[in-house]
């Protein structure tokens, strides 16, 4: 524990809604079958859970970070 596991570098960042999120998005994001109903459907759990603890609404058109990396090293 503590030991550094990898070293990424991130080759892209951008803002967009969570409704306007590709099929190319989630298949680089590799989750479950790699598909966007997949992605959409496991992503909005997740957003609804967390944004519930601090009083918010998931909403599609609520804007998200999204990363692209690389791994470099491990």
């Amino acid at each position: 524990m503590g030991e550094p596991q990898c070293i990424v570098k991130t080759k892209k960042v951008d803002i967009k809604s969570f409704k306007t999120i590709t099929e190319e998005f989630a298949i680089l994001e590799g989750e479950g079958d790699k598909s966007l109903d997949y992605w959409r459907e496991c992503h909005s759990r997740f957003f609804t859970r967390e944004l519930k603890e601090i009083g918010k609404d998931f909403s599609e058109d609520m804007e998200i970070i999204c990363e692209e990396f690389e791994l470099v090293y491990k």
